[in-house]
């Protein structure tokens, strides 16, 4: 970016943010339903959904920096990114509604048709959205060279993310999960997904046309490939891959985010199990909890600029993984010691909700400090490397983030399988459940998750970028 760059305008900033709605939908249905909807709604046992997932997430490992670096090359009159976002919204769509809406006759021929269709629904879908989130992260970083705009603009792009989760939860519970004679709990009715699901696709297509018209016009004042950039090779990919993991910020940033996330990820995972059959909550009850939460992240990514710029980015970071850590826990804590209001009541609904507030608010802070930090990171190694590889690292953020969810779940299944959860529709509330198997659930998704966090939280120590070193960098690469 040049002199004559011009200030990004208020309807370019509204643009870019507001295509992080797709990605929301996606992770939050992901997190939210993926497990249960295959698991307790169709019947596929617990330990082939986690499966079938985590396989899922080997393909983003591959496909994730290839498409980072590819979109790093690229050439052509819509610039590195918009070609990308282009491309990526019909295949989303069209992917993520047949995930949710299995042929009829697949769990009619047993659990590994069913275990073959999820796992290449999976794949497509998450396929489809790494073309499109990688190349929208690495945009972000393209738009503004600035320290704190870059923190503002991440922040936005959550705030959307957020309000995705908000959709979900306020069409899943408010509309399509009306209990039934033969489904008290309305998310077991597996007639309830298909209609939900095509809503939530048209959602994420219109979600990502619009960031991509929108933002448009940044094209010219943006970084371009070099006229000298060669196609993507495999091993280039692999060499550029290893490269950024010589950065140690990044690989800091990278081992200590997916720490976490995985651990945040099998309690999402584990959380509708939880509402339903432990704290006995009713539809209304679960939508009030869970909308609190990205409503919490909201107030959380509202407040992290002036966090951020009061702590700076490391320990802004750190102090959220902390503060999560404990939040997360406590329910299951006060429950055990007989602090918590009684299951079943809306005293528990009131108390969730102001648990979920605190647990959005701090987790905000870990998203959008790695989300402004890698674009600090990006600053760094093309002062390191003499290349411009937003789309790499950001790549590498994307799969991160991806783990959060996708390994999660898979531990999360692997924990219903440990705990001998008893999963399909002729479950259908918490009296069809041994007390001894609830009693576990819980424990392991509350407090035991929170411990295995510990460990990324202290990665985090390693990230060395501060104010004053990204201004001395982008100093010298202006110069």
């Amino acid at each position: 970016m040049g002199e004559h760059t011009p200030p990004l305008s208020a309807a370019t900033r509204f643009s870019f943010g507001f295509g992080q709605i797709a990605e929301g939908v996606k992770t939050c249905a992901f997190g939210t339903y993926l497990l249960f909807y295959y698991n307790q709604v169709l019947g596929l046992a617990s330990d082939l959904a986690g499966l079938a997932i985590a396989i899922a997430l080997i393909f983003d490992a591959v496909t994730d920096p290839i498409a980072g670096s590819i979109s790093d090359r690229w050439k052509g009159r819509l610039g590195r990114r918009h070609p990308f976002l282009y491309a990526s919204a019909l295949p989303l769509a069209i992917s993520f509604y047949f995930l949710f809406a299995p042929s009829v006759s697949i769990a009619e021929h047993g659990q590994w048709a069913l275990f073959a269709w999820m796992l290449a629904a999976t794949v497509l879908t998450r396929a489809a959205m790494t073309l499109y989130h990688v190349p929208h992260m690495a945009l972000g970083a393209e738009l503004s060279e600035d320290y704190d705009e870059r923190t503002s603009l991440v922040a936005l792009r959550h705030l959307f993310g957020a309000l995705g989760f908000v959709l979900v939860y306020v069409l899943g519970f408010g509309v399509f999960f009306a209990p039934s004679e033969a489904h008290p709990n309305g998310q077991t009715d597996p007639a309830a997904y298909p209609p939900y699901a095509l809503l939530l696709s048209l959602i994420m297509l219109a979600s990502i046309l619009i960031t991509a018209r929108g933002t448009q016009n940044r094209v010219p004042y943006m970084p371009k490939a070099r006229d000298t950039e060669s196609r993507v090779r495999a091993s280039e990919v692999v060499l550029e891959a290893a490269q950024a993991m010589r950065n140690r910020s990044f690989r800091w940033m990278m081992i200590g985010f997916i720490i976490i996330f995985v651990a945040w990820g099998v309690g999402g995972a584990a959380g509708l199990y939880m509402y339903t059959f432990f704290w006995e909550l009713d539809r209304f009850q679960i939508l009030l909890v869970l909308i609190f939460g990205p409503l919490g992240s909201m107030l959380g990514y509202a407040v992290s600029s002036r966090f951020f710029g009061w702590l700076d980015k490391r320990n802004a970071m750190i102090c959220g993984g902390a503060g999560w850590m404990v939040v997360h826990a406590l329910p299951v804590l006060l429950y055990m010691t007989g602090l918590a209001p009684a299951p079943g009541s809306w005293a528990t609904a009131l108390f969730l909700t102001s648990i979920m507030i605190l647990a959005g608010m701090t987790i905000a802070q870990l998203i959008v400090g790695i989300g402004t930090s890698m674009a600090d990171i990006a600053d760094e190694n093309a002062l390191l490397t003499g290349r411009r590889q937003e789309g790499v690292l950001f790549g590498a953020s994307a799969f991160a983030n991806k783990c959060a969810v996708a390994l999660g779940s898979y531990i999360a299944g692997l924990i219903l399988t440990f705990i001998e959860w008893p999963g399909g529709a002729q479950i259908r509330t918490a009296a069809d459940i041994p007390a001894d198997t609830l009693y576990w659930l819980a424990v392991i998704s509350g407090p035991v998750v929170s411990l295995l966090a510990m460990p990324g939280l202290l990665c985090l120590f390693g990230y060395a970028l501060n104010r004053a070193r990204v201004k001395a960098i982008q100093a010298e690469l202006n110069a």
